[in-house]
Formats: structure tokens, sequence, C-alpha cells
């Protein structure tokens, strides 16, 4: 495709475009789809083969809430968009034009329908590992956790740095707003009025959460509140949103693990347990490089709530401070194939529409 503004070579024996070739080009499948669905695919097939019946309540159940949900993710990202762009002085009429057209709404449906397999896939086969694997590699994981802190435990050096202070209960709100977090940065950055600023997102996004739930069932692990507690025990009456969402997630893993002889019901696969990688960690991460190449004013910010949500993920219990480093290694390979699959140049929604 020729640079915006660049006139396009003519070729006097070539015949004219027609309007189905342009229709084709306009409905192609990109990267961040293609992932998504072939990934959902493989997930289906692994836990059906595996004797659970992802039917279409499975479907439904998880599908209908998202799409419900559509409306409110819209208000969000128009909101942070509206002020992001007050802040920095950049032009609204420009972006309203831009996201208002109707191939970049059906953009933004595509990207969040993708999404959604994701989430879909990501926690059916989250919750289902213990139907899948029965080992854990909890003390393998604090050996090593040991081993690459010189002998030191940093699950033992953070609680015993932050133990008694006024920062133990501040970690505990913020680790537990990381899911509105990302709600919002997801909701910014599929509202974007660079249409390869929305693409890019998507995929790396989508390549970090399929790597990060195939490492769940490859090397699964509980985390040190659940293998260690004793370690924990003293802070967790300072740290009540981590204490009550550890015991809500032990009682559903005890039903997943109680029904291994294949008397298994009822679950909630928003409920499951697996420590690395720390994905909390490689999703603060991953959305600092991304903010690093379409939105330079917040990676500062965004890198400063990775070193948080890092500290916070170890001062919990939830995780091994290797998981995080993982975590964090995921996302910089998840953005940068996410470079090579949509490249990063800036093109506004106008000059791209045909390819969104």
């Amino acid at each position: 495709m020729p640079e915006p503004g660049a006139p396009a070579a003519v070729d006097a024996a070539a015949p004219p475009a027609t309007t189905a070739s342009a229709g084709r080009r306009g409905l192609r499948i990109h990267p961040f789809e293609i992932v998504a669905y072939a990934m959902t695919l493989v997930v289906v097939a692994i836990l059906r083969a595996r004797g659970l019946r992802m039917n279409g309540h499975a479907f439904g159940w998880s599908f209908v809430p998202m799409i419900e949900n559509l409306p409110r993710v819209l208000a969000i990202g128009a909101v942070l968009q509206v002020v992001g762009h007050l802040v920095t002085r950049r032009s609204l009429g420009g972006w309203l034009r831009a996201v208002g057209r109707p191939r970049s709404l059906a953009l933004w449906l595509r990207l969040w329908f993708a999404a959604m397999a994701l989430t879909f896939s990501y926690t059916w086969l989250k919750v289902c590992i213990p139907l899948l694997r029965t080992r854990v590699f909890d003390p393998e994981l604090w050996r090593l956790d040991r081993a690459l802190h010189f002998g030191v435990s940093p699950s033992i050096f953070v609680t015993e740095l932050f133990h008694g202070t006024v920062l133990t209960p501040l970690f505990d709100r913020w680790y537990g707003v990381w899911v509105a977090m990302v709600l919002a940065l997801l909701s910014y950055a599929f509202l974007a009025d660079d249409v390869r600023a929305r693409r890019h997102a998507a995929t790396a996004w989508i390549l970090l959460g399929f790597a990060g739930v195939f490492l769940y069932l490859a090397l699964p692990a509980l985390g040190p509140c659940y293998s260690f507690p004793g370690a924990f025990a003293e802070l967790m009456p300072r740290m009540p949103n981590a204490a009550a969402g550890q015991r809500v997630l032990w009682g559903n893993y005890v039903r997943m693990i109680a029904g291994r002889d294949g008397s298994l019901r009822e679950f909630n696969p928003y409920l499951g347990i697996a420590a690395m990688p720390s994905l909390h960690v490689g999703a603060d991460w991953m959305f600092a490089l991304w903010a690093r190449r379409f939105a330079p004013r917040l990676f500062l910010p965004l890198a400063l709530a990775t070193f948080l949500t890092f500290l916070g993920s170890i001062l919990t219990g939830w995780h091994f401070a290797v998981d995080g480093y993982v975590g964090i290694l995921l996302a910089w390979g998840a953005v940068r194939l996410a470079d090579r699959l949509e490249p990063r140049r800036s093109v506004p929604e106008s000059t791209d529409a045909r390819t969104s």
C-alpha cells in the first residue's frame, strides 16, 4: 500500500480495480482474529477430548454477559479518549470523525469479539487445569526464586519489608483494581483513531493471553499464598481483598479437584488458580510497551503501574517473583510479534479505513 498522500504508480496495461476486489480487501481477516479463533478451537478441542462438555450452554454462559457489557466498554473508552484529547489538546472533531465511520465501528466490534474469544478460552482452560494435570510445581518455583535472588526468598523479603507499614493495605487495594484498570486500557486502545494502534493492541493482548494460559497448563502452580501460607499469615488481616479472593478461588479449586472422578457438575470458570506466569504483571508491561509506540505520554505511568503490580503480586502471595519476570518476558515477546504482524507506523483512520 502506498504511503498516505503519495501518488500511486499507474500501469496503463493493468485493468482498473473492481468493486469486488475492493470489497475483499475490506473484509480481510486480521492476525488478531486468526490467533483468537484458532486458539479458541484448540482449547475447545482439548477440553472436549478430556470429556468436558463444551456445549452451547458453556458458550452462552460466557459470551452473553460479555456482549451485554459492550455499551459499557464503549462508554469507558469514549470518555478516556475524550479526556486524553482534551489533556493533550488534540482535535476531538478528527477523533469523532475517525471512530464514527461504519468501518471503524465494525472494526471495534471485531476487536471486542476476538477479545471475548480469548476471555472464554483463557478462563475455561485455566479453571480446568486441575482436571488436566495433577502435579504442581510450587516447590520448584520457590527454590528457583531463592536461587535467582542469591538464596533469599523474595516472598519472605517483601513481606518482611512491608510488614506493619501503611503500604500493605494500599498494595492490597491496588492489586484489587487490576481488572478494572485492564478493562479501561483495552477500552481506550480499541477506540484509538489510528486503526493500526487498535489492531496492534488486540494482537499483543491476545498473543499474551494465549501464551500465558498454555504456560499455565505446561507448568501448573498454585502460588505461594496456597503452597506456603505461613509466609503470609500475619499480613492477611491487613489485606482483606487478597484474603477474600484467595478463599473464593480455593473453594472453586477444591470443587475442581473433587470432580476428577467425573462427578463435577457445577463450577465457576472465572475462578481458576494459576501462578506461572503472572499475567497481571505481564499485561501491565504489555500496555506500557504499546503506549511507548502509540501513546508515549502513558508509558511512564504504565511502567510504574507494572512495578507496583509486581510488588503487589509478591506481597499478597498470589505469585512468586519469577512469575512476574516471565510475565514481563511474554509481554515483550507479544508486543514484538505484534510489531511484525501489525506495523506500528501511525496512520489516521481516514487514510486506512479500507483495510479495517
